[in-house]
């Protein structure tokens, strides 16, 4: 079968249910804000699934038992999930200069903003703390009794040199909601604290210029602004003194479905307030018969600490893409002077044969089955330190490479439950997989394979597959969203990368359905080099791997509220890491340890109800990260040479190949004998990062043989003494 998401939607939904609270009826998020079109047509898919290289994936399903700390505390309430709704949102964030962390959201039912008396559901509260979340004050950004904010997020601005948190400000924006219809966007900035008083307080600033609405209805806009909405993706505050949001450009701004381009809204903070400016990124996409454009309301954006160098991804089908690439996939944009100029990059040539190995998991277009397209299910972004991008992708199969029908998706049916349609068989070799992307757009995009995930998100629209098992609550006829939500972070110097997103141990769940359900928040890490080497990224996959939600008891108590009901979470974009032992240098297992501490939030409500408060749950997860680099032979200057270890050595009855990749491949061994006769081989998967291969020698012959070993371009032969 297939299945349409209608991406357009993502931010634009009826605005006639409207609570009692004065919240608007929810705005579906995209690949699960569903709307299920049936049609007649059906086709089994599962022969064009191929199980390799991904099926290894499946053993790296394992978590940590490593030390960690985690705690979970009630942070906060908001008159219902909304707001939490967009995981391209950045609401929360921490600011390494002030070590202070901020979360930005809808006040809660008991909250009063002055001088309006809780008129308004849209007032938007801040959330501070200096000490890690162990402590907390609330104040006011926002309170209009007209002009309802919503899909709130932001930062604290920092002025440059500047020590002291009273100093700063913190600076939101967002949608904006009246007379039961979105008519513009809010932005909105309050300083910390004035004359060394703090001003936590329910008043939003009252200095001109500290709450700003740009109506849809404007018949001119400010200076240095063209029209925009949606301003709710990607907000960013970098130490060059600017802070940055996301919106869209549409030909009607109350109509996402007529979406033709994103909008760079820049802060530059002068005389106590922001002055607002915006940039324009317009690519040229397929248009449909109906004249709207082929794109996903989905886009995001990420900069590098010093605010220099920026990327800005939007998932739509480039009008020039042929073969594989042509679907909603990222088209990226590159900034290296603060935002000043852009360039488009070369995106992502999925027709390449180095990309084939992405490409084989998924299913052909319903007219050529030869034809694997893939499209952009979940995407975030980070920069790291050497300023390159990483793109996290969980892609599905585009159903059709018709111009009208790009945004149909292939759908499974599984001997589980098959009555349930599923975006992936989630089988071996065919489940959602999380990569990672890495370019500047000076070379060919290199990628690894992070890890597969065991759920997706269960219908949310009345009719569609999973509908039923979604726990939320029904309003206005549609559920909220649980898919992955997969989140991006960064050390402050791009070091050290994050990945978290949220699934459900379907082993465990009645029939063992594939439905997120119950789900988790699961957190991976890398370690970035000096260069992306060749042929693949010059990155290590941690050995790592986390549950933060639902912690071992050794790791931390588990708090009921967030087990196994992590609905809604965010990952701040940025943490700290340290090392704690070792160089990251070694020649065994492990030689480096690395400690984090990551914000995170899950917003949720008990039982599952839509309309009422909900609570938002914090954590600084303290997560400690093992790593060994071993990959100075993997350079162009010497291709065959890797530093490979055999132990023991000499060895009489079993020996152990310990060797580092930089990619998910096939290893190929070969044992030979002093006069070069092959005794042994055989044919391994191998992880992107440390592996190990055991070899069973007790019936050979004393003597010297060569281990000999091919991976791809890599070339590598080892002497081992056997007694």
């Amino acid at each position: 079968m297939k299945k349409f998401l209608p991406f357009h939607i993502f931010y634009f939904a009826a605005c006639t249910a409207i609570a009692q609270s004065g919240a608007l009826a929810k705005i579906n998020r995209t690949a699960v804000f569903i709307q299920q079109l049936k049609t007649a047509e059906s086709k089994n898919q599962s022969a064009y699934v191929n199980p390799l290289p991904h099926e290894n994936m499946e053993s790296q399903a394992k978590e940590s038992n490593a030390s960690t700390a985690i705690s979970w505390s009630l942070l906060c309430g908001s008159m219902n999930v909304y707001g939490m709704l967009s995981n391209q949102s950045r609401p929360l964030q921490f600011n390494p200069s002030l070590n202070a962390v901020s979360f930005i959201h809808r006040k809660s039912d008991s909250y009063n903003p002055y001088p309006l008396a809780n008129s308004n559901s849209g007032n938007i509260v801040a959330e501070i703390s200096s000490d890690w979340g162990q402590h907390w004050d609330s104040t006011c950004i926002w309170a209009d009794a007209t002009n309802g904010g919503r899909y709130p997020q932001g930062a604290i601005y920092n002025p440059p040199g500047n020590t002291n948190i009273a100093n700063a400000y913190v600076v939101g924006c967002g949608p904006v909601v009246a007379n039961n219809a979105f008519t513009g966007d809010w932005y909105a900035s309050k300083q910390i604290g004035q004359a060394s008083t703090a001003v936590y307080n329910p008043t939003p600033s009252t200095v001109s210029g500290a709450q700003q609405f740009l109506s849809f209805s404007l018949t001119a806009y400010p200076a240095h602004q063209a029209p925009h909405g949606w301003s709710m993706q990607g907000f960013t505050s970098t130490e060059d003194g600017v802070v940055r949001s996301l919106a869209l450009i549409d030909d009607d701004n109350t109509d996402a479905n007529t979406m033709r381009g994103a909008m760079l809204v820049i802060g530059h903070f002068n005389a106590g307030v922001f002055v607002w400016t915006t940039d324009s990124l317009v690519p040229s996409v397929v248009a449909q018969s109906s004249g709207n454009r082929q794109f996903s309301t989905k886009v995001q954006m990420a900069w590098n600490q010093s605010g220099t160098v920026g990327y800005v991804v939007i998932i739509g089908a480039l009008n020039a893409a042929v073969g594989s690439n042509r679907g909603l996939q990222p088209i990226i944009y590159k900034t290296t002077t603060s935002g000043t100029s852009w360039t488009l990059l070369n995106g992502i040539d999925f027709n390449a044969p180095s990309n084939a190995s992405v490409i084989k998991p998924l299913a052909g277009v319903e007219t050529d089955a030869t034809l694997k397209i893939p499209y952009v299910d979940d995407f975030d972004l980070v920069v790291d330190k050497n300023n390159y991008l990483h793109m996290g992708l969980i892609l599905a199969s585009t159903a059709s490479d018709q111009s009208d029908s790009l945004q149909y998706i292939s759908q499974f049916t599984t001997s589980i439950n098959p009555n349930d349609e599923y975006k992936w068989k989630h089988i071996p070799g065919n489940r959602p997989y999380l990569y990672d992307f890495i370019g500047d757009g000076s070379q060919a995009w290199k990628y690894v394979l992070i890890d597969s995930l065991s759920s997706e998100g269960p219908g949310s629209v009345a009719g569609s597959s999973g509908f039923i098992d979604n726990p939320w609550d029904i309003s206005s006829g549609d559920k909220i969203a649980i898919d992955s939500r997969l989140q991006m972070g960064r050390s402050s110097g791009g070091e050290y990368i994050t990945f978290s997103w949220a699934e459900t141990d379907s082993a465990f769940i009645s029939q063992s359905k594939k439905w997120n359900i119950q789900p988790n928040v699961k957190v991976r890490s890398i370690v970035v080099n000096n260069t992306l080497g060749n042929p693949t990224p010059n990155i290590i996959i941690m050995n790592d791997k986390y549950n933060i939600s639902k912690p071992l008891a050794s790791q931390g108590q588990i708090n009921t509220k967030i087990a196994g009901r992590s609905t809604l979470h965010f990952m701040s974009p940025v943490f700290t890491a340290s090392l704690s032992s070792g160089a990251g240098f070694c020649n065994g297992p492990v030689n480096g340890t690395l400690d984090y501490q990551i914000p995170f939030t899950v917003t949720n409500s008990n039982p599952y109800s839509q309309l009422t408060n909900n609570s938002t749950w914090y954590t600084t997860a303290k997560l400690t990260f093992s790593f060994c680099i071993r990959l100075g032979g993997l350079n162009e200057k010497n291709r065959n040479n890797i530093d490979a270890l055999l132990l023991p050595n000499p060895a009489n009855e079993t020996v152990q190949l310990k060797f580092a990749s930089r990619e998910f491949t096939t290893a190929n061994l070969t044992l030979l004998n002093s006069l070069g006769v092959e005794v042994y081989s055989e044919s391994k998967a191998v992880n992107a990062g440390e592996n190990t291969i055991e070899m069973q020698i007790q019936n050979l012959p004393k003597g010297v043989y060569f281990v000999h070993v091919t991976m791809g371009d890599f070339v590598f032969t080892k002497k081992l003494i056997v007694e």
